[in-house]
């Protein structure tokens, strides 16, 4: 059983969130999202049951660190109460439905920090070291690799099927990514040998006869993105630069530094970053070029700090570890 709403607002908040769910919305998440706005109005002793700009302003503010994205949801929530309050004759501020949040500082990934962070990824050791935990961390080496060599989203990868990756050719076929679109991702040669290592490995020891290519505990499941979420910010807390960067990474921080990697290759090989770029669009999966254009002016002080201190370098991704090591037998 729930708690009761405890504001001001709770009998509107009450009536509101039935409405909702008597439209056939299942509204989970924005009921969380209006029990938050609740407890933040009872915690400052709000009186009035009106919905000021001052009390949105003052509440989205407390989320200072949350991305726009984050932002714009819970703004959203509060926007369609205010609507709603409207409709019954009472006052209310509605926000806008684009409010602006604070932008998140991409992490670009330096060699030493990639060199730290897969060094506790492979060191990784399951507490229960039943057969399905073992193979998880065997996967989770694979996974992380694959991310930062090719750049996919966290989704692409984890949705991959067996029958996606062609491991004679070293392809990917992405289905169904960013925009609902089918893409071709090729594998770097040594990535692709060992993801054949992989295969073989699960295939073997494990008797691997899931559909999917990194699947869950239960084979029939797909490793889910929280968990994958949950060993990267494992091994990342457990390098020595968690306590000195001050913008902590996020998995999606590989797709980053595949990109800022592969850009610092050209420059330094002299290859215009425009004649390119069509064709770095099309591998990352964007709709156009226009929007690598811009994910790349998102990239740019971070992509000349990588290039100041990797201008020697000739590799994309350094080595980790020798394959052997990666999956030992």
């Amino acid at each position: 059983m729930k708690a009761p709403f405890a504001s001001c607002f709770a009998e509107d908040l009450e009536r509101f969130l039935r409405k909702k769910q008597g439209a056939g919305f299942q509204y989970d998440s924005a009921e969380y999202t209006l029990r938050w706005f609740d407890k933040f109005c009872a915690d400052r002793s709000v009186s009035a049951p009106e919905v000021t700009k001052d009390l949105v302003d003052s509440w989205l503010g407390s989320f200072d660190n949350c991305c726009g994205t984050t932002i714009a949801g819970r703004a959203s929530v509060i926007r369609q109460f205010s609507l709603f309050l409207l409709s019954i004759g009472k006052e209310a501020y509605v926000p806008s439905s684009k409010p602006h949040g604070k932008k998140r500082q991409i992490h670009v990934l330096s060699d030493e920090e990639i060199n730290a962070l897969f060094e506790k990824i492979d060191q990784y050791s399951p507490g229960l070291h039943a057969a399905p935990f073992r193979r998880l961390a065997i996967e989770y080496r694979v996974l992380f690799r694959l991310l930062l060599c090719c750049g996919l989203r966290v989704s692409e990868a984890r949705k991959l099927k067996k029958n996606d990756v062609d491991l004679q050719d070293g392809t990917l076929l992405i289905r169904n990514g960013k925009g609902n679109k089918d893409r071709i991702v090729y594998l770097p040669d040594d990535l692709r040998v060992l993801l054949i290592r992989y295969t073989e490995r699960l295939r073997e020891d494990y008797d691997d006869r899931s559909v999917w290519f990194f699947p869950a505990r239960e084979m029939d499941n797909l490793l889910s993105v929280s968990l994958i979420g949950k060993r990267f910010n494992e091994a990342w807390n457990a390098t020595p630069f968690a306590q000195t960067c001050p913008d902590k990474p996020t998995v999606h921080s590989l797709r980053h530094t595949y990109v800022v990697k592969r850009m610092n290759l050209w420059m330094e090989q002299g290859i215009p970053l425009r004649s390119m770029l069509p064709y770095l669009s099309k591998y990352l999966g964007h709709k156009s070029v226009e929007d690598t254009f811009y994910y790349y002016h998102q990239l740019d002080t971070a992509f000349r700090i990588i290039h100041d201190k990797d201008r020697q370098s000739k590799v994309i991704i350094p080595e980790v570890l020798a394959y052997e090591d990666i999956l030992p037998e």
